[in-house]
């Protein structure tokens, strides 16, 4: 299991839990569009720097199956569109 399922986006413990998946009962992680890479010094190749972007979608994926949910605006809504059961 995914000891992150939250992906960093946890930090103060106030979302509420992903539940299991409904469609195989594997474990699910909240997802955001956001990334983090190097900045490369052209001339020498040597690392100089991180770019990040936060995300502004989110969703929870299954990480067995990799059933998902639409995009929302916030890790909250992500995170009930997931848990909710019909």
């Amino acid at each position: 299991m995914n000891e992150d399922k939250y992906n960093g986006w946890n930090d103060d413990g106030s979302f509420p839990p992903i539940e299991k998946c409904p469609f195989c009962s594997g474990s699910a992680k909240l997802c955001d569009n956001g990334y983090e890479r190097p900045v490369i010094d052209p001339d020498t190749g040597a690392y100089i720097d991180m770019e990040i972007s936060e995300g502004d979608t989110f969703w929870c994926e299954c990480e067995s199956c990799g059933a998902t949910t639409h995009g929302k605006g916030s890790p909250e809504a992500a995170i009930t569109e997931w848990n909710h059961r019909v």
